[in-house]
């Protein structure tokens, strides 16, 4: 069995700060690779929609990085690692697909402001700088995993909405990951 651990928002772009949405609901073009590789989707909880609601505005790592929502990161990365854990036991090939940029969902890359401290000034401003790492979610989940001592898990990310994505690159990349060597 192949399974798809996918951020929820490639499933569901609705769940993504207003201005950021790249696409009305579904990411089609990565649910069609995902099919056509035989994978079974298996979608991630939003944390930041979770825990800061639908009229949220968009922030950088720093703003997240609070005791309070690791709890709740951690909290949802509960279950989602149990799943996880099932499947690697029975054998299944797994992957992992975040959103690089964002502060919770990020795998290879994170958003960063540390002097940032509120909104940003204007609708669709990108305030913060895109620096190598993990989204805290992330973070959370992959530590879940190593307390349970499963893993590896691949990981690979979309990086959807930064300034200048490419598309047609993103995909061309989770395509190398998701036909790549189990680790």
């Amino acid at each position: 069995m192949r399974c798809a651990y996918v951020a929820h928002c490639l499933l569901n772009a609705n769940a993504k700060v207003d201005e950021w949405a790249p696409c009305a609901g579904v990411h089609l073009p990565l649910l069609a690779q995902l099919r056509d590789r035989g994978f079974v989707l298996r979608q991630l909880p939003c944390p930041e929609l979770a825990f800061a609601g639908f009229n949220r505005f968009w922030q950088v790592r720093e703003q997240y990085d609070t005791p309070a929502y690791r709890r709740h990161c951690a909290t949802l990365a509960a279950p989602v690692a149990a799943q996880l854990e099932r499947d690697l036991r029975a054998g299944a090939d797994v992957v992992l697909i975040g959103v690089d940029g964002s502060p919770s969902m990020g795998v290879r890359m994170t958003v960063s402001g540390p002097d940032w401290g509120g909104r940003p000034d204007r609708p669709g401003d990108f305030d913060g700088d895109i620096v190598p790492g993990r989204g805290i979610f992330v973070e959370e989940l992959l530590a879940a995993l190593a307390a349970r001592e499963v893993g590896p898990i691949r990981l690979t990310a979309m990086a959807t909405d930064l300034p200048g994505a490419d598309e047609a690159a993103e995909l061309a990349a989770v395509e190398r990951d998701l036909d790549g060597a189990r680790p």
